[in-house]
């Protein structure tokens, strides 16, 4: 599996939001969002708040491959679910330490989100 750099890793997970398009059925990225995401060891997640509602998370199920952008860096990336217990529970504590206080912060780790888990892996 490709792993992040740590310099890129850091300049992507580090801001509020970083930039994530999904990938279409016609090869396309048309629609970026700005997305909260978060670094768990060395591995960077995004979780959907609206579900298979909101406009990046039904394209980045079907196709599993997109983009992100911050800082400077862009990378064209796959997507891969995350259902493991212990994995999803770091990622809810990095969501509480990075957003808090914003209200949405404790919603990110709850379900129906927490099942919304989504690791944003680079391609290169």
């Amino acid at each position: 599996m490709t792993m992040w750099n740590t310099d890129e890793l850091a300049t992507i997970a580090a801001p509020e939001m970083f930039d994530l398009s999904a990938q279409l059925d016609d090869g396309t990225m048309p629609k970026t969002v700005g997305i909260w995401a978060v670094a768990v060891d060395g591995r960077l997640f995004v979780r959907s708040y609206t579900g298979l509602a909101g406009k990046w998370y039904a394209p980045a199920l079907a196709s599993l491959r997109g983009r992100v952008s911050a800082g400077g860096v862009t990378k064209d990336v796959r997507f891969e679910r995350i259902t493991d217990e212990a994995t999803n529970t770091a990622i809810d504590a990095e969501y509480l330490s990075k957003y808090m206080p914003s209200p949405y912060a404790p919603e990110m780790g709850q379900e129906p989100v927490r099942s919304n888990t989504l690791e944003v892996i680079p391609l290169d």
